[in-house]
């Protein structure tokens, strides 16, 4: 009976841990004028800089995130869907949270709409997107 029961905890033990190691990853991003600022979808053409900033769960240290910055729709400034920018963050901590920024273009920003997209090593797993507006 002893032994019935130590092996019925070892299978449950067993299985506990399976279940736990493929837990999905989730990651939730935002954009915003810096940390200190809530995160909105519309900016004005004057802003100087931007940050998408993330937070992950169920991810581990050492994890690689690439943070890749698109045109969506410039008008003539740019083709539809121009990848802007892209960098690269390592994990240095379980449920990680990180940042990535763009600064404004020597011209200024063109009016339109963009998005920001989060990979976890090469799956998409976050997008905001967000639009420039003519100053006003």
């Amino acid at each position: 009976m002893k032994r019935l029961l130590l092996l019925l905890a070892s299978a449950f033990l067993a299985v506990s841990i399976a279940q736990a190691d493929t837990t999905t990853p989730a990651v939730e991003s935002a954009i915003a004028v810096d940390q200190n600022t809530k995160p909105t979808d519309t900016f004005p053409a004057t802003v100087p800089q931007l940050y998408a900033f993330f937070k992950s769960t169920g991810t581990h240290k050492g994890d690689t995130f690439r943070i890749a910055w698109i045109a969506e729709d410039v008008g003539s400034a740019a083709p539809k869907e121009t990848k802007i920018d892209e960098s690269t963050i390592t994990a240095d901590s379980d449920d990680f949270y990180g940042a990535g920024s763009l600064t404004k273009p020597t011209a200024g920003w063109p009016v339109g709409t963009y998005r920001v997209e989060i990979y976890l090593g090469d799956n998409l797993v976050s997008t905001s997107k967000f639009t420039i507006e003519a100053a006003q």
